[in-house]
């Protein structure tokens, strides 16, 4: 059973051996699995996310806890991912996990590529690509509100607080995001047909 993120932070705070690892392990997939639906990248996914986990690591002992980890994770994930994006023209990377170095001196490699599983047959391939492309078609917003809903699972309320939008504004996008999805995927994913 899962513990609760509130206990795995404050084992944390206290320097508890293992405490780092759950709270990863926990969320790799949640963080790119969100990346990626904003990149609709692999490798960028890939990258933004080890960045996600490194500031999550790094800065996790200043987490208050005025909000949920679930909210924090949500704006770390979001602010490393518009990092990336005004930095994707430089040749600057910001620091990977091979980077991160451990209280005891030992580096420790954090490999999201061992639960997710980005090797598929032709046929899902063929999918993904279809809705990676219908997604590309999406206004900045659009995307947003798709991926916290369909990824994440988020209720309506929850993605307006989130983007600080009234709820039918987020149900308006929804919509016409859904609906440019569903066109698209209906003509069979090609742009001039």
């Amino acid at each position: 059973m899962e513990r609760d993120d509130k206990e795995i932070i404050q084992d944390i705070k206290s320097e508890k051996s293992g405490a780092v690892d759950e709270l990863i392990v926990k969320h790799q997939k949640r963080i790119y699995h969100m990346v990626y639906g904003l990149t609709l990248d692999y490798n960028k996914a890939w990258d933004i996310s080890q960045d996600v986990l490194v500031k999550l690591v790094k800065n996790i002992k200043d987490f208050r806890g005025d909000s949920s980890f679930t909210t924090y994770l949500y704006r770390v994930t979001m602010n490393t991912f518009y990092d990336a994006k005004r930095k994707e023209k430089s040749e600057g990377k910001v620091s990977h996990m091979s980077d991160m170095e451990r209280a005891d001196g030992e580096n420790k490699v954090y490999e999201i590529k061992d639960t997710v599983n980005i090797e598929d047959t032709f046929d899902t391939k063929m999918v993904k690509e279809k809705i990676s492309e219908a997604l590309s078609e999406l206004s900045a917003t659009q995307k947003k509100v798709f991926v916290l809903k369909t990824v994440e699972g988020l209720k309506i309320k929850e993605i307006a607080k989130h983007l600080k939008l009234s709820e039918g504004t987020v149900k308006s996008h929804l919509n016409r995001g859904m609906e440019k999805i569903r066109l698209k995927m209906k003509r069979g994913g090609g742009k001039n047909e």
